[in-house]
């Protein structure tokens, strides 16, 4: 029964009466005597600001969702604190709140405007006409479960702490004396000479016995086990597929034409040339050389001994050049081409203007943008009709229909996955071509119990899906009669691998006993290869060089040897030659560097700057509470 109350929560009824109980128990107190824990108010304090449970948590799943992509979409909650994500997202909430207090007491407000602008500038809320897109921006936040009003204030304190923070990030300078040696030490590089003795080249490899298969099978247990599988039937609802049955009448595409006709307009621009000079009389004497024909980059020249590159201002538009030069927009945009007009006043002196190009402003026309219009316009309605349908999908479970059931009532589309693992793959170890592209899709089938559903939850910005675990099955141990043939060829890759070790380590002995390392190279069938100069970092090395010979490399002097096993076999090396580095020779790389250890220095500033603030305002965490959430 309890089972059945779980999974059909969805309907408005049930939603209803729960909400009730839990208004209910809250107001008793109910919870807290039944768990005996007591309810977290906040995990942190930071001067008089609280940081609360929910803000916290809203945090770390936003950083969740940005980490699992990085761990091909398997990252959960409980993987995620385990790896100290939790404590790593309090630090930077406390560190942040640490820099909007400071930037308050120095003042530092940040205007309506401002924002404004920055959340128009975002990429992320244009439409496909490159836009600012009102509807995009909402269907962004909705799917980030971001309120507007948060969504501003989170940009408002990123802005004021930028401008609190940029005299940290600006300046700064390291010693040569400390940035020569590290250049030297981190540019240098090496040559070597090499064999390799492959692994499969070693013969004389005996054909394992049945009991040193058992044991090989048993011991190495967790590389012949089959991973978890399970059994899925995934509800989509994605508005994609509804958009395609919408039809968009005329009607409604002239209409929508109308209202973002400024999508659709460009705006005249033109091209600018401009000179600035000290005074009005200067001005003037110039313009007289303009009248006469003169061209305008040649008495720039002469007056201001600005070159050709430096008159132009490129092509610009009204709101473009009033970014720039307020006072020059009107003197522009009424001059003919080739005409130089001026002077005019601006805090900077005193400019003569020419306009040597017009591009005419340009509205692109119905019949041009139609289609893109009209696949926009159905994606709207689409999306629109993606709630109503979600709420339909939503009470139909809740009444007790079953996926088949709903999916046939709605028209939707019921995948059934008969074996897929964590990283959506079937049991041939082919990936799985009808499981949907979203990872969470993933996440939440091995996160829900078998014989259940999951909750409906998002997909993208524009889609839900809902998905049934119809059978789980358990990681298990293959049967040796199953993987005997790769148990035989894994043992026998160990065997060889083990004995090109140990012929490694005679070819080195002799080396280092004055052997020519071509003659060893002669006695086996291999050849002697030189390395590209190479660095501590692997850069300029070939193939797969062991990092560990790399390392070991860097421990040598001249004509030194050491060995180090790759994954095909083992490579034994003597050092031909070391290149020292030479920082006049690599102006490129020694800047390069010298930014890397600024960078370095500004970022332990911040983080005494930080240390500094947390003295000025009291800081308390409480980790443990943190924890309970998690």
């Amino acid at each position: 029964m309890l089972e059945y109350i779980r999974q059909r929560t969805g309907s408005i009824l049930i939603k209803v009466l729960f909400g009730l109980l839990i208004l209910s128990f809250g107001a008793w107190g109910i919870g807290d005597m039944i768990s005996g824990r007591v309810s977290v108010v906040k995990v942190a304090t930071v001067g008089d600001i609280e940081i609360t449970p929910d803000q916290l948590n809203q945090e770390f799943q936003r950083e969740l969702e940005r980490l699992r992509p990085l761990f091909g979409g398997r990252l959960d909650r409980e993987q995620a604190r385990a790896m100290g994500l939790v404590d790593g997202v309090l630090k930077d909430m406390v560190e942040r709140t640490l820099f909007d207090l400071a930037a308050k007491d120095l003042g530092v407000l940040i205007g309506d405007d401002l924002v404004s602008a920055e959340i128009k500038g975002n990429a992320a809320f244009r439409n496909s006409f490159g836009k600012f897109d009102r509807f995009v921006f909402d269907q962004t936040l909705r799917s980030s479960g971001l309120s507007e009003n948060a969504f501003v204030e989170m940009v408002r304190g990123d802005i004021g702490r930028n401008q609190l923070l940029q005299g940290l990030q600006q300046g700064g300078s390291v010693p040569t004396a400390i940035l020569d040696p590290l250049y030297r030490r981190g540019a240098e590089r090496r040559i070597a000479e090499m064999l390799f003795i492959a692994n499969d080249k070693m013969s004389g490899i005996k054909v394992a016995g049945e009991d040193e298969l058992i044991a090989y099978h048993e011991k190495n247990a967790a590389r012949f086990t089959a991973p978890e599988y399970r059994t899925l039937s995934i509800l989509t609802l994605l508005a994609d597929d509804l958009a395609r049955e919408i039809a968009v009448p005329n009607e409604r595409l002239a209409e929508a034409y109308e209202e973002r006709r400024d999508e659709f307009s460009r705006p005249e621009k033109r091209r600018v040339q401009q000179m600035v000079l000290p005074n009005e009389a200067a001005a003037n004497k110039a313009l007289e050389r303009l009248t006469t024909g003169q061209a305008f980059a040649e008495v720039a020249k002469d007056a201001t001994g600005m070159d050709a590159e430096a008159v132009e201002l490129g092509t610009l538009g009204r709101e473009e050049l009033g970014q720039l030069f307020p006072e020059l927009v009107e003197t522009v945009f009424s001059l003919s081409p080739n005409i130089s007009g001026g002077p005019v006043e601006s805090p900077l002196g005193w400019h003569l203007v020419n306009v040597s190009e017009v591009e005419p402003a340009h509205v692109r026309t119905l019949d041009e943008v139609g289609g893109e219009l009209r696949q926009a316009i159905a994606k709207e309605l689409a999306i629109d009709d993606l709630f109503e349908l979600s709420n339909k999908l939503e009470d139909s479970l809740g009444g007790g229909a079953t996926l088949e059931d709903a999916a046939s009532s709605l028209n939707l589309v019921l995948t059934r996955i008969q074996s897929v693992d964590a990283t959506g793959r079937d049991a041939q170890g082919k990936a799985v071509k009808s499981l949907p592209s979203d990872p969470k899709v993933l996440n939440v089938a091995f996160e829900t119990p078998e014989t259940e559903e999951s909750p409906l939850t998002e997909m993208g910005n524009d889609g839900y899906f809902i998905v049934r675990i119809d059978q789980v099955t358990a990681p298990a141990l293959r049967p040796l009669a199953e993987v005997r043939g790769e148990v035989a060829q894994a043992w026998k890759d160990k065997r060889s691998a083990e004995k090109a070790r140990k012929t490694a380590e005679g070819v080195l002995e002799r080396l280092k006993g004055g052997a020519d390392i071509a003659t060893l190279a002669g006695e086996f069938s291999t050849d002697v290869m030189t390395t590209k100069p190479i660095d501590r970092a692997g850069d300029g090395a070939e193939g797969e060089l062991p990092r560990p010979l790399i390392s070991a490399l860097f421990g040598l002097r001249p004509s030194e040897s050491t060995l180090a096993e790759g994954a095909r076999g083992t490579y034994v090396a003597r050092l031909k030659e070391v290149r020292s580095a030479n920082p006049s020779a690599d102006k490129e790389g020694f800047d390069a560097m010298r930014q890397q250890l600024i960078q370095a220095m500004r970022t332990d500033l911040m983080v005494q700057y930080a240390g500094a603030l947390s003295e000025r305002y009291s800081v308390t965490t409480d980790k443990r509470a943190a924890e309970q959430l998690f």
